[in-house]
């Protein structure tokens, strides 16, 4: 357990060292304040401010928010590890004086749980925004998703793109490419949701999929992780 904490200080260090920290600003801070320009802009588009209901405005704050913080989360996790695999040879090389597996843990708790922290403060912040602009009435529709379970799904979504990207900087040694590889995943998966989206067949099970595929990735990524050869 010290090795682990002792990294994972040492993955915020660098964050700090790097700027990179700098990045989880974003989902808490342009996460709502962006949400609040598209309430605006949608809200003014017919005289009556009926194109946008309470409900439909949650959906399009999280949207938003959840798109920040899934950059984010692909910029940090490829460079947890594939940075480190791509110039510094004693990674692979030598033996290390603490398993791969306490290296990437340390890692991960800062790269994995800063990311869902600032997404769930910056979703969170959404809520009073959209209840200010766009008053949640009556007679409003339904939403196409539900803002609790749209939250908990972006949630799985996070996790299972931290988890390809990193699996995929693994295996390439190359935190550029597990970039491209993250990016890839997060759009099959968004054509995935709309398919089923339009189906009218999209369920919890989505995300609950999507959670257990990242589980496994994860898994596999500190498999190869502790047997890295150069």
């Amino acid at each position: 357990m010290n090795a682990v904490l002792a990294n994972a200080r040492w993955e915020l260090l660098r964050l700090l060292r790097s700027r990179r920290i700098f990045l989880l600003v974003i989902p808490v801070i342009a996460g709502p304040i962006g949400s609040a320009l598209a309430f605006f802009y949608f809200g003014k588009m017919e005289p009556n401010g009926a194109v946008l209901t309470h409900g439909t405005a949650l959906m399009l704050g999280l949207f938003v928010t959840g798109g920040l913080a899934g950059m984010v989360m692909l910029d940090l996790s490829a460079l947890s590890a594939g940075e480190d695999l791509a110039r510094r040879s004693h990674v692979i090389a030598f033996a290390l004086p603490q398993s791969r597996s306490s290296v990437l843990l340390g890692r991960l708790l800062v790269v994995f749980g800063a990311t869902l922290g600032v997404f769930s403060v910056g979703a969170l912040g959404v809520w009073p925004i959209a209840g200010a602009i766009v008053p949640a009435l009556p007679s409003d529709p339904h939403p196409l998703y539900d803002a609790t379970h749209l939250f908990l799904a972006m949630l799985s979504l996070l996790f299972f793109l931290g988890a390809v990207t990193l699996n995929a900087s693994i295996i390439t040694k190359s935190s550029s490419e597990a970039l491209v590889a993250g990016v890839l995943a997060g759009v099959v998966t968004a054509a995935a949701a709309f398919y089923f989206t339009y189906l009218h067949q999209i369920s919890l099970l989505f995300p609950e999929v999507l959670l257990v595929v990242g589980a496994v990735a994860l898994g596999w990524s500190f498999l190869r992780f502790e047997r890295l050869e150069s």
